[in-house]
């Protein structure tokens, strides 16, 4: 129904779109990719003029190529990112200025995500194979999981600050609480390659993607595949 154009300098042959994430109100959606750049746009002036060209409403210039964005659900003006040298950096999206930024991953950063259950929380994972939980109100993580494998993706459980979900290069998916994080609650195995993504359905479902060329349905609780998407 629309179509946006990421990078907008002809003279730049890399246009990579690594993530796009809306806001709570669904209002405005921000772009993130190879450029260095997060773009924040108008979803509704887009689709009322979908065949004219589209500027951004804001746009935020970053010190490395970006591999996620994603919007805090409950404070609307925080933003988000993590990129290519490990970094996770929260913005302030109704302004442009950036708030603080997390130093402590050793590699490429490939996730980061908001906790709903409490909005100052977030999570990432990096391919120094740990996933990291911080605060907005610290500049220090506040815990560290040893994936034993670079991780390619991480998410909250939608219903609990406790929990997160994250995918491997192992081919795995691992559940952890975070109150006792020495070791998982659940090990998810099926796929056959790296897993690169997951995302909650439900308080009981998830779906992950992986470089396997497949998507999977899984039951939280029951710990099995449902259903398969090659």
């Amino acid at each position: 129904i629309a179509s946006v154009n990421y990078n907008s300098d002809m003279y730049s042959t890399s246009s990579i779109v690594s993530s796009v994430d809306f806001n709570r109100s669904y209002e405005h959606f921000a772009m993130a990719g190879v450029t260095k750049r997060i773009k924040v746009f108008d979803f509704l002036n887009i689709i009322d003029r979908p065949c004219g060209a589209h500027y951004p409403l804001l746009e935020m210039t970053h010190n490395a190529k970006l591999s996620c964005v994603n919007w805090n659900r409950y404070f609307r003006q925080q933003l988000a990112c993590s990129d290519y040298e490990g970094v996770v950096t929260l913005w302030d999206a109704e302004s442009g200025s950036l708030i603080r930024s997390y130093q402590e991953h050793e590699k490429r950063c490939w996730g980061v995500q908001f906790c709903e259950v409490d909005p100052r929380l977030i999570a990432s994972g990096s391919d120094d194979s740990k996933v990291k939980i911080w605060s907005t109100n610290s500049e220090y993580s506040l815990m560290s999981i040893d994936a034993r494998s670079n991780v390619c993706c991480v998410v909250f459980k939608p219903d609990s600050k406790f929990h997160v979900l994250f995918g491997t290069a192992d081919h795995n998916i691992h559940y952890y609480d975070l109150r006792n994080s020495k070791e998982p609650v659940s090990l998810f195995k099926g796929h056959k390659k790296a897993v690169s993504y997951v995302k909650f359905q439900s308080d009981n479902e998830f779906v992950s993607a992986s470089t396997d060329s497949s998507l999977k349905l899984w039951k939280l609780n029951e710990g099995q595949c449902v259903r398969s998407f090659n």
